[in-house]
């Protein structure tokens, strides 16, 4: 008897210790939000997964992943991935039946494995997903389509007005470069130029921060004024539309330390600003347009600059009711952020911006800043797999546009001018002939530094990006 007990204990100790080691399946497909847009994740029964963003080509991946259960929480591996990025993180399914993962990407033995299930990671090469079985749980959490009235075209025709432009940076933005001065006279000739060649608008980046009181009421120099008020008028003179750009605004749009004024006080100076400006500006042409702020930084996040944004709208508003603004999406103005953004619903006279410069370590190639210095991606040869992303991201911008009832402006777009000259011209003009297909104004960045298109020494222009650009529409 005393046996058949001992035999019965271990037989159930043996019953619970497999039920317990059971091995969680994760096979199938999972549904989540990523920046408010759909996310798609599959494991495959051959230990593979792949990752769908609708928002972004950038996060959407192919991978091998290896599971480790003995752990808590579960640790999970990504090798061979489709974007060349390895990452570490851990998992959990909970009580609920939704899954949490949480994973960081980076060079081959630079991915750090979070400790915890962080939903707002503070670092931009970690992802968090909360993914469910059930999609139309997700789809009814995500923005539903929008009927625009009437009264939404005229925004529209205004960002036709924008048409193909180019950023006048390096002029009055403020941005320190060893061998550029910064706010130095810009001869009349050159702005000519520019509309010679055929560009339809410029995107002139004011740093308007520099040139203001750092006290209430933070009066904008008046000498600065007339400076930047030449430039308008000489663009409007050579039949230009232009915007005019808050740009490099510290702690807002930048990381740099302002001693001067702390940090909540830069939104009571910048609406201060706005007050300004929209006074000062309030009876020029509609040509004039005002870009609210470049590049919103990760610190202010979705929320708060929707907060901003309705302000500022209210602000110019008082003076300038028909004025076309244009609005870049949260956390740094990326194209995956736009179902984050929250316009006035009772406003629509706005151009919605985003920035595009992707692939990073080809439009980038050689600069630290961008941490791409070790990059070796010169080439881009218009292959159908190199376009792939591209056309992925605008089809999702102009679904958006659609959907929304609201037009879009691509601000920023470029390359370096170190990479081959040929795959600078191929990539260039893809781009922006997708932009153009779409009804995407653009501004091409930039007029100096090491994204010119032009020589300043001599004045030439690289006439065969001039020629990919087809900004005369020979090509049509």
């Amino acid at each position: 008897m005393k046996r058949f007990t001992t035999f019965a204990w271990v037989a159930a100790l043996m019953l619970l210790a497999t039920a317990c080691s059971k091995k969680v399946s994760l096979e199938g497909t999972w549904y989540g939000k990523q920046y408010n847009s759909l996310l798609t994740v599959t494991f495959n029964p051959d230990s593979t997964l792949n990752i769908q963003s609708e928002a972004s080509s950038n996060v959407s991946m192919q991978a091998r992943y290896t599971l480790n259960q003995a752990t808590t929480p579960m640790q999970i591996d990504l090798t061979r991935t489709s974007n060349g990025m390895p990452a570490a993180g851990i998992a959990r399914v909970n009580p609920d039946g939704t899954l949490e993962l949480c994973i960081d990407f980076g060079a081959m033995g630079t991915p750090k494995r979070p400790a915890t299930f962080d939903s707002v990671p503070t670092s931009m090469t970690t992802q968090y997903y909360k993914l469910t079985r059930d999609k139309q749980s997700v789809m009814s959490d995500i923005a539903p389509k929008v009927k625009a009235p009437a009264e939404a075209q005229l925004a529209f025709e205004r960002n036709k007005r924008l048409g193909t432009g180019i950023n006048l940076n390096a002029v009055v933005d403020g941005n320190l470069h060893p061998g550029y001065e910064r706010d130095a006279p810009l001869p009349d000739s050159e702005i000519k130029s520019i509309a010679d060649v055929g560009f339809q608008s410029i995107r002139l980046n004011v740093c308007w921060s520099k040139h203001a009181a750092t006290e209430k009421p933070y009066t904008i120099d008046p000498a600065f004024f007339k400076k930047v008020d030449h430039i308008v008028n000489e663009c409007l003179k050579n039949g230009m539309a232009v915007s005019i750009d808050v740009h490099y605004y510290p702690y807002i749009n930048m990381d740099e330390p302002d001693e001067n004024v702390p940090y909540e006080e830069n939104f009571e100076r910048l609406y201060c600003l706005w007050e300004q400006l929209a006074e000062h500006y309030k009876d020029y042409p509609p040509e004039v347009y005002f870009d609210l702020l470049n590049e919103p930084n990760l610190r202010l996040g979705a929320e708060k600059w929707n907060e901003i944004v309705a302000k500022l709208v209210k602000i110019i508003r008082k003076t300038n009711p028909d004025r076309t603004l244009l609005v870049l999406t949260p956390n740094l103005g990326q194209h995956w952020t736009l179902n984050q953004l929250e316009l006035p619903a009772d406003d629509w006279n706005i151009i919605v911006q985003f920035h595009y410069y992707l692939p990073h370590l080809f439009t980038h190639n050689g600069l630290a800043y961008a941490h791409a210095e070790n990059s070796q991606q010169a080439v881009w040869m218009g292959t159908d797999e190199e376009k792939a992303p591209i056309l992925y991201d605008f089809d999702f911008i102009q679904r958006w546009s659609e959907a929304h009832g609201r037009p879009v402006n691509m601000g920023e777009y470029g390359t370096v001018n170190t990479v081959n000259k040929a795959s600078r011209a191929r990539y260039l003009g893809f781009v922006h002939g997708e932009a153009v297909k779409r009804g995407f104004s653009s501004h091409l960045w930039g007029y100096r530094e090491v994204f010119q298109i032009r020589d300043e020494k001599t004045g030439a222009w690289e006439q065969e990006i001039l020629d990919a650009l087809d900004l005369n529409g020979k090509k049509k």
